[in-house]
């Protein structure tokens, strides 16, 4: 459950958050032997956690002594828990080719140091990575930054013109991406837009890298199961649980959601259609495991070609299917996703085999995730913000946006498999 010092921090306005991170941040650089006067601390994005890059220029050695620090979210992510992502990070460094951003020890050898926080009456865990260097790969038709600066523009005029517009704007946005070439469900072969070779690159590879993680973890699993049990679990009720979903306790169907009767009832039929499926698909250990679960490209970094895998924060048990679904992340509605994601399965190949059934259900995945992002997005529309990796502000606007769009998608599900 959500706890009191959380429930106070969320209720802070936003620039006072960000003040309680720096302050946070800068006081726990003494832990690794630095000085905060001697170190610039950017905000690289709010979410989640804060996460800085810090320079230090104490020695005159600003680019050797670069790194990034990440400040935990109240009651996330706890110590146990922590070190077992860590933990996998390393097993990942040893056990395989992938670039990473590994954990720093501080001056006691810990890597996990908890700093005091008086003002909220509470403690947060702060833990510093390796920096690596690239830039978030974006595909060539990625319309995110367009979509973003449209809604805030939307964000200047009243909630009451804006949120009707934006529903409106997302069922236009399905008819003119979709028309006579898309479909959630389409089959992965055939009925597919092409994309550019850079763009059937940069999918291939994130497959590949989702396959990599997958053949580590089911070794690492089997080996490390008691410890995993400390993580978050990406389970059914992490999306649909009726208290504590998706470990934000916003839901789908809640009266501030921006959706409206029909379109809750429209995810209420989806989600029982996907419940049925998953229950035949199953759980057993070759299906379901520890993943990293957010392998969005606003988690990687591409340095010519060569990615580096970042933010394990979110990893945890899950089915692996997962991690496709993760990389399509907010791009469900492209009309090309069905050639985005036969670039992906042929990555994933390249590295570890996919049975019929598992890429069968690769878009049951993808529904679970959509309304899963669409709740976190209801939980972060005052706590959020954009950073390097995340190319917009969560507004209600964008949040309608997604939430209609979501539904628009939950009815070509259930046509599908129906």
């Amino acid at each position: 459950m959500i706890s009191a010092a959380q429930l106070h921090f969320n209720e802070l306005p936003l620039e006072r958050q960000k003040a309680h991170f720096f302050d946070v941040a800068s006081r726990a650089l003494s832990r690794w032997g630095y000085d905060a006067q001697s170190c610039d601390i950017k905000l690289l994005n709010l979410t989640e956690n804060a996460t800085f890059r810090i320079d230090c220029h104490a020695n005159g050695t600003a680019h050797d002594s670069r790194f990034v620090m990440r400040v935990h979210r109240l009651d996330y992510a706890q110590r146990d828990s922590i070190q077992v992502e860590l933990q996998w990070i390393e097993e990942l460094r040893k056990a395989t080719q992938l670039r990473l951003a590994t954990p720093i020890p501080g001056l006691d050898g810990n890597c996990i140091q908890c700093i005091d926080c008086p003002d909220i009456a509470a403690q947060r865990n702060v833990v510093c990575f390796t920096f690596v260097t690239g830039k978030a790969p974006r595909d060539s038709t990625d319309d995110t930054e367009s979509l973003s600066t449209l809604m805030l523009r939307l964000a200047s005029i009243p909630e009451s013109v804006t949120i009707p517009l934006t529903r409106a704007a997302a069922m236009l946005y399905d008819s003119i991406g979709t028309r006579g070439k898309f479909n959630l469900t389409t089959k992965l072969e055939g009925n597919a837009t092409t994309l550019s070779p850079q763009d059937e690159q940069l999918y291939h590879s994130i497959g590949a890298v989702a396959a990599i993680l997958r053949r580590d973890s089911l070794t690492w699993t089997a080996t490390h199961r008691e410890s995993i049990a400390h993580r978050i679990e990406w389970n059914w009720s992490a999306t649909f649980g009726e208290q504590w979903n998706n470990y934000y306790g916003s839901h789908y169907w809640d009266i501030d959601s921006t959706l409206s009767r029909h379109d809750i009832e429209a995810i209420d039929r989806c989600r029982d259609l996907m419940k049925q499926r998953l229950e035949a698909f199953g759980t057993s250990p070759e299906r379901y495991g520890l993943i990293h679960s957010d392998l969005r490209p606003a988690n990687l970094l591409d340095d010519d070609g060569d990615l580096a895998v970042l933010d394990f924060d979110d990893c945890g048990m899950g089915w692996y299917m997962t991690d496709i679904a993760g990389i399509v992340g907010f791009m469900e509605h492209r009309p090309d996703l069905p050639a985005v994601l036969n670039a992906i399965v042929r990555g994933y190949r390249t590295v570890f085999p996919l049975d019929e059934q598992e890429e069968r259900e690769i878009p049951t995945f993808i529904m679970i995730r959509r309304i899963g992002l669409f709740e976190s997005l209801l939980y972060h529309m005052t706590n959020a913000d954009p950073g390097s990796n995340e190319a917009t502000s969560i507004t209600p606007e964008l949040v309608a946006f997604v939430g209609k769009g979501t539904a628009i998608l939950a009815r070509k599900y259930v046509r599908h498999y129906r």
